[in-house]
């Protein structure tokens, strides 16, 4: 069973190696990058464990953009071995509920415009395409800009 948990310090060098086989060279965050988004203090960070092990984790943060609450992902990192079993659903959804409850409007997110799996997940997850960054990963890769809006969303 996947439990849900907020990260500890202790466990940045677990998800470092987790990043670094989730995402290639370029894309994939240095040790102190890492470091600096989960202890940003707007950082929101949740880790899924299954019997001790950690198998994923999702970073994301608020701010404030022309004085409105907004949230944005940073990273949604699940091991390929336990990839299609809804653990990266279940951390996204605990991070898009944390930043809808620190009054974030909407949520806004960068893909490698090559990684059309991931494309596919925020597509099921609500998320729009809103426009594109050129060169934004290691100065080769465009990236997709995407959005999910809170506005005129009714809780279930």
């Amino acid at each position: 069973m996947i439990a849900l948990r907020v990260f500890h310090p202790s466990d940045l060098g677990t998800l470092h190696e987790i990043d670094q086989i989730c995402f290639p060279a370029g894309i994939a965050y240095s040790k102190s990058e890492l470091r600096y988004y989960l202890q940003h203090p707007k950082s929101l960070a949740v880790v899924a464990e299954e019997d001790g092990a950690i198998s994923g984790f999702c970073i994301g943060q608020s701010y404030l953009l022309e004085g409105k609450p907004v949230g944005h992902i940073i990273t949604i990192d699940v091991l390929p071995a336990a990839r299609r079993q809804g653990i990266g659903k279940q951390l996204f959804s605990d991070i898009e509920k944390r930043l809808q409850q620190a009054g974030a409007l909407f949520i806004q997110l960068e893909v490698a415009i090559d990684n059309l799996s991931a494309q596919a997940f925020y597509d099921d997850m609500g998320f729009e395409r809103i426009g594109r960054i050129p060169g934004y990963y290691n100065g080769k890769v465009d990236a997709l800009v995407m959005e999910k809006s809170f506005i005129n969303v009714e809780e279930p």
